[in-house]
């Protein structure tokens, strides 16, 4: 394979396509809950994931990318992945939150044109040691699909695990 900037323009968009997908298969009502069994669903809310993903890709996916473009380099902002960190924003929206991921996802789908002369293959420092580009941007839509795969077990099992421990709390009080 040797057009890289296609194959990742079309890789970010179609990842970036089911993890809102994902996301939208989520009744509204949860969208900000913690999920029932975290063992299955996770910890997080289905908009901390939103979340999360940007903050990944603006933190750390639009730097490293930035480290293949002569003379450019960009500082690496602060990305305090933490409760904390979540709290000062939650308040936001979920229309913010999925605003603000398709911006930082467009700035990466923009910015493979930048890179379309360059050595995909050749190995840089990044925030994950000596790596192509081809692995960093690969990192970032396999990060996506990480975080898209728990929203979709939400979209499809949430409402049936609340029916679930619904029916055993009914037996248990029989």
């Amino acid at each position: 394979m040797t057009d890289y900037v296609s194959w990742f323009r079309y890789q970010l968009k179609a990842s970036a396509d089911g993890f809102e997908w994902a996301f939208s298969q989520i009744p509204p009502a949860f969208l900000d809950q913690l999920p029932p069994d975290p063992g299955y669903l996770g910890t997080w809310s289905p908009a901390r994931h939103v979340w999360h993903v940007t903050e990944y890709e603006r933190c750390m996916s639009i730097p490293a990318m930035y480290g293949w473009l002569p003379d450019l380099t960009i500082d690496d902002p602060d990305w305090p992945d933490d409760d904390d960190a979540w709290a000062k924003v939650q308040e936001r929206g979920l229309e913010a939150l999925l605003s603000k991921f398709r911006s930082i996802r467009q700035q990466q789908i923009d910015l493979l044109d930048q890179l379309a002369t360059t050595d995909w293959n050749e190995p840089r420092e990044s925030p994950w040691g000596l790596k192509p580009l081809s692995m960093v941007v690969t990192k970032t839509f396999q990060h996506t699909y990480e975080h898209g795969d728990t929203l979709l077990r939400m979209g499809l099992w949430w409402e049936e695990i609340l029916k679930e421990e619904a029916e055993k709390s009914a037996k248990a009080g029989d």
